[in-house]
């Protein structure tokens, strides 16, 4: 009986009730830090290591994925150079390398991941409570081929109408 009484509450939730903005990766780029709207380790993740609450242990809503992971460009390749949980708490613990990647230290070379790196800069124009659907005034997009990368776009949201900005504009996961 008390499954049943859940399940009809949440029936009668929106679905926005349980939507969340996620805490973003970090990137150095340039010698500058900037969170990270995409999250190359995913793909690694999908394709090489199975997912476990032993290895991502997350009790915040605003990290779903378990972890924050730190990346750099370094030389035009891309790095994944620190993991912490996801638990939402500024003391969050490191996750040991060699629990994702077996066999190698920090840092690792993100040669599994080609897509693009949203990198949100500027005054945030529009709050979105899903994700990383909030946007800036400018992103840089990268784009990443086997690790390398590949070209520099810069995207100005400024210049256009407030109300007609879009929520996310590439995939997140790439």
């Amino acid at each position: 009986m008390k499954n049943i009484t859940i399940a009809m509450i949440l029936l009668f939730v929106p679905i926005n009730a349980f939507a969340t903005a996620q805490i973003p990766d970090r990137i150095l780029y340039q010698g500058e830090a900037y969170p990270l709207f995409t999250e190359p380790l995913e793909r690694y993740l999908s394709e090489n290591t199975p997912r476990t609450e032993r290895l991502f242990f997350s009790v915040c809503t605003a990290c779903w994925r378990g972890y924050v992971a730190t990346w750099e460009l370094k030389e035009n390749y891309l790095y994944i150079t620190k993991l912490v949980e996801g638990t939402c708490r500024p003391d969050a613990k490191e996750i040991p390398f060699e629990n994702v990647f077996p066999g190698q230290a920090a840092p690792v070379k993100a040669v599994w991941f080609s897509g693009v790196l949203r990198i949100p800069q500027g005054e945030r124009l529009r709050y979105e409570r899903r994700g990383y659907g909030a946007v800036y005034e400018r992103e840089l997009w990268l784009t990443i081929r086997n690790g390398k990368m590949a070209s520099e776009t810069i995207i100005d949201n400024a210049k256009r109408e407030h109300s007609s900005l879009p929520g996310p504009l590439i995939p997140l996961r790439q």
